[in-house]
């Protein structure tokens, strides 16, 4: 199981990368970093997700991402 952090995961770019990769067999999506909807699971931002990826979304916290395989940028320009 590959390890994923989505970094800007309630923008355009970051909501559709998240999309996909619920699909993915072999991907286990362990951060969903977000500074405008911390706490509050991706589910109740995006309501597609209820039953399928009830994640809590949190601030981005190095520390953690360093654990995951994989993470991916989707943050604003600047």
């Amino acid at each position: 199981m590959i390890k994923v952090a989505v970094l800007g995961a309630t923008g355009y770019a970051g909501i559709e990368l998240v999309r996909l990769l619920t699909n993915h067999p072999d991907v286990s999506i362990e951060i969903l970093g977000s500074q405008s909807f911390d706490g509050k699971k991706i589910s109740e931002v995006y309501q597609n997700f209820e039953g399928i990826l009830d994640k809590e979304c949190s601030v981005i916290d190095m520390d953690k991402v360093e654990k995951c395989d994989v993470a991916f940028c989707a943050l604003p320009h600047g």
